[in-house]
């Protein structure tokens, strides 16, 4: 009976009855478009106060977000993480555009871009327009943004937008989307493979 005991036990360990479960990998963060989605070109204004188009992301991949400068939390912080992404993505972080397009016209200048965007990175680009530019392009990429008043104060506003950011590819083709709080290693996972 032992000797039963024995064998069938070494049987299912043979068959791998007592191994721990092959662990399975997590999939990254980020919407992929497959195939990716192709957008209009369009040109604002960059933080120097040239014009800059869409056309001129192409040949490298770019991360975009919609925010603006007078923005207490999820721009800088989104910003920061652009700047940790471009950090993990080490030599290859020359072949990556960061852009930064502003949602508040009014108060977001070139200059006052170039301030903002030259905080975090000085190669990262700001781009601005009126308010008649930048709607279309923001609906192109799913983006909402409205200005808020602020309560008790008839002049000062906040605007409330879209969290996401988004990667395009070396078309200049919208290839993924992420979600506000990715961490910037799976960004950057995903950036290398646009690369």
């Amino acid at each position: 009976m032992l000797t039963l005991f024995a064998v069938v036990a070494s049987l299912l360990a043979a068959c791998g009855a007592d191994k721990p479960p092959e662990p399975t990998a997590t999939p990254l963060p980020g919407t992929v478009l497959n195939p990716p989605r192709p957008l209009e070109d369009f040109t604002l204004t960059d933080h120097t106060g040239a014009p800059f188009s869409l056309s001129d992301l192409r040949g490298r991949p770019a991360l975009v977000f919609f925010g603006f400068t007078n923005c207490p939390d999820i721009c800088p912080t989104t910003l920061g993480e652009f700047k940790r992404v471009k950090s993990l993505l080490g030599r290859d972080a020359d072949e990556v555009t960061f852009v930064f397009v502003s949602v508040d016209p009014q108060r977001d200048t070139p200059e006052r871009l170039a301030e903002y965007v030259g905080a975090f990175d000085p190669a990262f680009i700001g781009l601005t327009g009126d308010d008649a530019a930048l709607r279309p392009i923001a609906q192109e990429f799913g983006v909402y943004y409205q200005a808020v008043p602020l309560e008790g104060s008839e002049t000062a506003y906040t605007v409330d937008h879209t969290a996401s950011s988004f990667a395009l590819d070396r078309e200049g083709r919208l290839a993924i989307v992420f979600s506000y709080g990715t961490p910037p290693d799976a960004i950057v996972q995903r950036i290398r493979a646009l690369l």
